[in-house]
């Protein structure tokens, strides 16, 4: 999982929002690839009025850190 965040005023990265064609809000702007995420990093780019610091983070889902702890690949 893929997510796109923004550094923020106190110094922390926080997930954006994920903004449909429609203009509506998804949640965070989280993906499957890594392809997807700079594509909407980009897109996203392209509507802010401000330029701001913005990165792609790799996150794991929780069932594969647990996995990977208690050594079930499965």
């Amino acid at each position: 999982m893929f997510v796109v965040k923004k550094l923020g005023k106190n110094g922390s990265w926080n997930a954006i929002s994920l903004i449909d064609e429609n203009g509506s809000f998804r949640g965070e702007a989280k993906f499957e690839s890594k392809k997807e995420a700079r594509k909407y990093l980009e897109e996203y780019k392209n509507k802010m009025k401000n330029p701001q610091d913005l990165k792609i983070f790799s996150e794991q889902s929780p069932t594969n850190s647990q996995n990977k702890k208690t050594g079930n690949n499965s």
